[in-house]
């Protein structure tokens, strides 16, 4: 009895590092608490029961958990969520989240942030292991992982045990996770259309167990195209996942796992309020005239990404041992007027004549490897679980851009700059991360963790940047120290807190020499939580506070090519973020009915200010019904953001900006569906359903600011057939 509880949370926490270090085991343990039936499956909202509030939930905590999460099940992705979601569009329902997507859900994420971190400031994993572009350490959210082909999501608000590693733990994990393979055959092909022209296909396929040795297999393909919400901005994306499961013997098993995917898009940006008054809300700065910087054609980004990963998973002399080696990268290229917002007349830049753009290449390519081993010692008040592990990373990154003629795509020298290369620049990063952690249970029911993690970052970068020679070092190198804590008070009732601290090298900008130094940015974070599970109710409610050091700024400065503005780096100086965050959802007896809510309070002031800084909203909210009873199924979900800043912040009476403040905003998501048999179903989905079109980001220009705006109402219909 006392060893399955060790491994409910044994597994929770190390998954974080290794993406499920026993996931078999995971699936079958079960014992008894005060004579009651509890198991980390039951946990698990995509082995609940069916029928019951974990089952049907759209997000909620984990009893297991040391720090504030939300588990977005298997469910939610396929029933809820809108078909053609990426990751982003997933989360976007959870407590402090918020994601833009002006183009429509899973065409456009832009910048979403949780608790005010964003993009860059938050890790992103896949089955356990971090990517991201190595130099900003943001996530090109398009070119990896759609929707359909992840089996779960878990966002995770916090930096996690030592055993969690990655570039920005700090700001917590987005952990996207692929589906099991299975011991039967098993499948599953749907079709989509909606507006915008939009239109998906979509299958899995389990081979189940084929042969004496246990191989199993699992194939999962996507193919998304449309013409977009924001006008004459189209988009095309395949995207292809193969996994191939193989034990060794009873107590070794390898996994083979291998993602691939192509998008093309019309790459849109916002706008100023003059132009879409003009032309309309869904205007991105996209024509059809050939002899404008804003032709479509000429705005395209194109990008080739995979990921693979090969997992030995083994059981020796009381070690659990897991070993992944990893490689994924990204090939990113197209072309791109220099201003989309007219501002600048083709003349003004080509007076011989030509349409002025520019050409960009990109590519990076990381390699790593994350090893983690854990054993149980100890007995009676001295039961613990030791782990040690340690993840190593190389990346290399190459970025040019050239100035063109984008009526002929040849290269041209554009008025006032030198030439026509604007960056040409090769960087190489070596991350390295060890930890140690015990998990300590002087109880039955209690789990207490102290750890520590080591860190080693470098990075190197030479070339030319915004025409300027550009090259530097740096070498960055800390130790942190984290401490967390798990009480099962009963079968469905569990209390945690944890004390973390977090840590961030600088970005490459930083080496571009546009803000000086910048030092690198550091947390101490601070939390505590309850979650309660019954089979009509979950619920978890949380309490945060996050001291951050040299939190790190930018503001756009007109210093580019033409004037274009160009990022500037600097320390911002401390920040506290603090907020209560809170989930429900219970089962309204036999109605078929469920009430579902989450929300959040948040603070992210400036200490030197003592305002609001930018991109933190102040409140989230997410509130509406369930229904699920017999072939009829559905739901309706309201959305609603509260006051943010953007551009530099919340501003004073000193220098007043009204431009930095956003307005509330909320948006309804209704979907309906109807079971023809238990493999056929259809679902009509409505985003937006009542039309709202309030701006939801913009760069709090002091004059003529550009905005994105919320969607309009759109609508999707999806036949899905399972077998």
């Amino acid at each position: 009895m006392h060893h399955a509880v060790r491994v409910g949370l044994g597994l929770t926490a190390l998954a974080a590092a290794t993406g499920t270090l026993a996931q078999s085991a995971n699936q079958n343990q079960t014992t008894n608490l005060q004579g009651v039936a509890v198991s980390a499956a039951v946990d698990d909202p995509n082995l609940a029961p069916p029928g019951t509030a974990a089952a049907l939930a759209p997000s909620q905590g984990s009893l297991f958990e040391v720090e504030p999460q939300s588990v977005l099940s298997r469910g939610y992705i396929k029933t809820i969520a809108t078909p053609k979601a990426d990751y982003l569009a997933l989360l976007e329902l959870t407590p402090s989240a918020v994601n833009a997507s002006p183009n429509g859900a899973g065409l456009s994420s832009k910048s979403a942030t949780v608790r005010g971190f964003q993009d860059g400031e938050y890790d992103v994993t896949f089955d356990g292991i971090p990517f991201g572009d190595p130099g900003a350490f943001g996530h090109a959210t398009t070119a990896f992982f759609p929707g359909p082909s992840l089996g779960k999501v878990v966002v995770d608000r916090g930096p996690g045990t030592a055993s969690n590693v990655g570039n920005a733990t700090f700001g917590g994990t987005v952990a996207l996770y692929s589906a099991p393979t299975t011991d039967k055959p098993s499948g599953e092909v749907s079709t989509m259309y909606g507006s915008g022209a939009t239109w998906q296909v979509a299958g899995e396929g389990n081979t189940g167990t084929m042969n004496k040795i246990g191989t199993q297999a699992s194939v999962n393909y996507s193919h998304l195209e449309s013409d977009g919400l924001i006008d004459n901005a189209g988009f095309r994306q395949d995207n292809a996942l193969f996994k191939v499961k193989q034990p060794l013997g009873d107590r070794t098993t390898l996994t083979l796992v291998a993602d691939y995917n192509k998008v093309k898009w019309n790459t849109f940006t916002a706008q100023p309020k003059k132009r879409t008054d003009r032309f309309g809300l869904e205007f991105g700065g996209l024509n059809r005239d050939p002899e404008s910087q804003g032709f479509f054609d000429y705005n395209i980004d194109d990008r080739h990404a995979d990921f693979e990963y090969l997992q030995l998973h083994g059981d020796y002399n009381g070690w659990r041992f897991d070993d992944k080696f990893y490689t994924y990268g990204l090939r990113d290229s197209g072309p791109g007027g220099v201003d989309l917002l007219g501002n600048t007349p083709n003349k003004a830049l080509l007076p011989a004549g030509g349409v002025p753009g520019a050409i960009n290449h990109s590519r990076y390519r990381a390699v790593g490897n994350m090893l983690a081993g854990e054993k149980d010692v100890g007995s009676g008040w001295l039961d613990s679980t030791l782990r040690a592990g340690i993840w190593a990373e190389r990346t290399y990154q190459v970025q040019d851009q050239v100035t063109v003629d984008l009526s002929t795509m040849t290269p041209r020298v554009l008025a006032g700059t030198p030439n026509a290369d604007i960056i040409d620049t090769n960087q190489h990063t070596s991350t390295t991360q060890s930890y140690l952690e015990v998990e300590w249970r002087p109880l039955e029911n209690l789990s207490i963790v102290p750890g520590v993690k080591q860190i080693v970052f470098d990075r190197t970068l030479d070339g030319v940047s915004n025409f300027l020679p550009v090259g530097g070092a740096g070498h960055f190198a800390t130790t942190l120290a984290t401490l967390a804590a798990n009480y099962r008070i009963a079968p469905g009732l569990a209390v945690y807190g944890q004390y973390a601290e977090g840590y961030q090298a600088p970005k490459v900008n930083i080496l571009q020499g546009n803000g000086g130094h910048v030092d690198p940015q550091q947390t101490k974070n601070y939390q505590a939580g309850i979650v309660w599970k019954t089979p009509t109710t979950v619920a978890d409610l949380d309490v945060y506070y996050i001291d951050f050091a040299n939190l790190v700024t930018s503001i756009e400065e007109p210093i580019g090519p033409g004037g274009s503005l160009v990022s500037v780096f600097a320390n911002q100086g401390g920040v506290i973020y603090k907020g209560v965050e809170g989930e429900y959802t219970h089962i309204l007896g036999e109605s078929g009915f469920s009430f579902t809510a989450n929300g959040s309070v948040n603070t992210a002031y400036s200490k030197t200010t003592h305002r609001q800084i930018s991109n933190a909203p102040e409140s989230t909210a997410d509130v509406g019904f369930i229904y699920d009873r017999g072939p009829l199924y559905g739901s309706f979900l309201v959305k609603y953001v509260g006051t943010r800043f953007t551009g530099v912040g919340e501003t004073g009476a000193e220098n007043y900006n009204p431009n930095t403040k956003l307005p509330t905003y909320n948006y309804a998501n209704f979907n309906i569906g109807y079971r023809f048999t238990p493999d056929l179903r259809l679902q009509l989905s409505t985003n937006n359903l009542f039309d709202h079109r309030a701006p939801i980001q913009g760069n709090g220009a002091a004059s003529n600011p550009t905005y994105y705006y919320l969607a309009a109402r759109n609508y999707t219909a999806q036949l899905t057939y399972t077998f």
